[in-house]
């Protein structure tokens, strides 16, 4: 009777030991393949996926996120990446309600964050090394896309659109990853979109695609504006710079729905939604 009630007591006290030891605020993630596949592909479109388009930049991107977050993953009181929202208004006019709307979504899910929304007025004073060309551009479009670099290498933090509605908070991410963006649903190639960066201040990833800019026309810039180069520098710099953790999450974190959709997001993994303009 002795032995059954120390017994007892010692499986208590691991149970307590237990509870205690283990860290809370941990989030799952799923595999690469689950939240980057979706409904519509095809059978060969999986084929290709996996074993002949671009075989070598998939395994690169299924690595670093099976390496970093896939799995369980744990808060960390120290965030890697500065937890700082930057959103970019440059149109003229008041702000249509609808993005005011999703903009208040951001400000709601992560209310210990500093939230900055970037106008004209303040980029009149802002240091840009791509002031030349950034001035030359014709439309506000264009000028969100150099914005977005020069912002997150000063200051660092979260870059996001302002048509992209926030499910759900990024802690885990900022606190776990040292670059992170979110892979277009195409899988001849692996893409990253522009959409949505996050990155310590002064990435080597984000100080590259400074530098390409450089050697742009605005021409050349207009004419070429895509998330090519954020693509191909993430995987020269992925190769170079083993210690850091970035990754290239799959398409369903970060996703697109048609704007007039109401309906509720199916991928319980997903951190937000774009929404789309309707043709």
């Amino acid at each position: 009777m002795r032995y059954k009630r120390l017994i007892l007591l010692l499986a208590a006290f691991a149970t307590i030991w237990i509870f205690f030891r283990l860290p809370h605020g941990a989030t799952y993630f799923v595999s690469f393949d689950e939240a980057q596949v979706v409904d519509y592909y095809t059978p060969r479109d999986l084929i290709n996926f996996y074993q002949k388009l671009s075989k070598k930049k998939w395994r690169i991107a299924t690595r670093l996120y099976k390496r970093n977050l896939a799995g369980k993953q744990t808060r960390h009181k120290k965030e890697r990446i500065p937890k700082i929202i930057h959103q970019i208004w440059l149109e003229e006019g008041p702000i249509p309600k609808k993005i005011q709307i999703f903009q208040e979504t951001w400000k709601k899910q992560h209310p210990n964050w500093e939230y900055h929304l970037w106008t004209k007025d303040e980029i009149v004073f802002f240091y840009l090394q791509n002031r030349p060309l950034y001035d030359a551009l014709p439309n506000a479009k264009a000028k969100t896309e150099i914005l977005r670099y020069e912002i997150l290498y000063q200051f660092g933090g979260l870059f996001v659109d302002s048509n992209f509605e926030c499910l759900k908070p990024c802690d885990i991410l900022n606190e776990n990853c040292d670059f992170y963006a979110s892979l277009t649903d195409q899988i001849r190639a692996p893409e990253l979109s522009s959409s949505l960066i996050a990155a310590t201040p002064r990435h080597a990833i984000i100080q590259k695609c400074i530098r390409k800019f450089r050697e742009q026309s605005s021409e050349a810039f207009m004419a070429k504006m895509s998330s090519h180069d954020l693509t191909e520098h993430f995987f020269h710099v992925v190769k170079r710079h083993s210690s850091q953790i970035n990754v290239a999450l799959p398409a369903t974190f970060f996703y697109s729905l048609p704007k007039s959709a109401e309906e509720i997001p199916h991928f319980t993994h997903s951190f937000a939604i774009r929404r789309l303009e309707e043709d």
